[in-house]
């Protein structure tokens, strides 16, 4: 996460204040985009010489990352899923706040963008119970 500000961000002053109001009506799910490396071969991403290389991009030990992901395959096919999902809903930007299957809002570039209803914590959660209501 150090390496994403703007996901860091997000999530410290905005989604978790917000769950923390609304976690009993909804179903929250944290989906990676994948980094270069991971998108642009993604069809490759349970092979080991691309986790590798990924690793060694980003600055992460092999052998931390392959006790995350060696545990029965898991790690490897949640990641691959993540990116499935992110990629399924055309999020290209960290950290892209999604409600309701929707885009609600973009944290980029340590900017707020494209935020129709608000960037805040209570924006978020009277758009959360809005939906829960109605």
């Amino acid at each position: 996460m150090s390496k994403c500000p703007d996901a860091r961000d997000c999530l410290r002053d905005l989604v978790v204040p917000a769950m923390e109001d609304v976690v009993d009506k909804v179903n929250f799910t944290l989906s990676f985009i994948g980094s270069n490396c991971l998108i642009a071969s993604y069809s490759r991403i349970p092979s080991r010489d691309l986790v590798e290389s990924c690793a060694l991009e980003h600055g992460i030990p092999f052998d931390d990352l392959n006790g995350c992901i060696s545990e029965e395959g898991k790690g490897l096919d949640l990641l691959e899923q993540s990116v499935e999902r992110s990629q399924a809903a055309g999020v290209t930007k960290s950290c892209t706040v999604r409600v309701n299957d929707k885009m609600w809002c973009i944290r980029d570039g340590g900017e707020w963008k494209d935020c129709e209803n608000g960037s805040d914590v209570r924006s978020l959660v009277k758009e959360v119970e809005k939906l829960y209501s109605g």
